[in-house]
């Protein structure tokens, strides 16, 4: 495993997996006890009991410049900066909490002009 460190976002754990291949990938998740694979020889994981989309769950921090870009309403709700930070700490102390975790460096946007970097931890 790597020694990835995510310490400039406040997470501790060491044992981390960037950009791994689908078959270390598929081999975790085996020896985990997360996931199958099926007929199609498709990796189906185990999501809990929570399954499929949240979409009245969504929320967006309401910040300038974007506020008047986004349509408010039932699906994109209102989120206060201070409420956000509460719930990013809870995240961090969550995965604080974990032995492994996994990261994957990619883009949001098709188009290399306007495409962004992004990490998922």
């Amino acid at each position: 495993m790597s020694t990835f460190d995510l310490s400039k976002y406040g997470i501790k754990v060491t044992n981390v997996l960037r950009n791994a291949e689908p078959s270390i990938l598929y081999e975790q998740a085996l020896k985990r006890g997360e996931g199958e694979i099926v007929s199609s020889g498709a990796l189906a994981a185990r999501s809990g009991a929570k399954t499929g989309r949240s979409p009245k769950d969504k929320r967006i921090v309401d910040a300038e410049p974007s506020t008047k870009d986004i349509w408010w309403g039932d699906v994109n709700i209102k989120l206060q900066d201070k409420t956000f930070m509460v719930n990013r700490q809870r995240a961090i102390d969550f995965l604080n909490t974990r032995d492994q975790l996994y990261v994957v460096d990619g883009f949001a946007g098709w188009d290399p002009k306007h495409q962004i970097k992004v990490r998922v931890i």
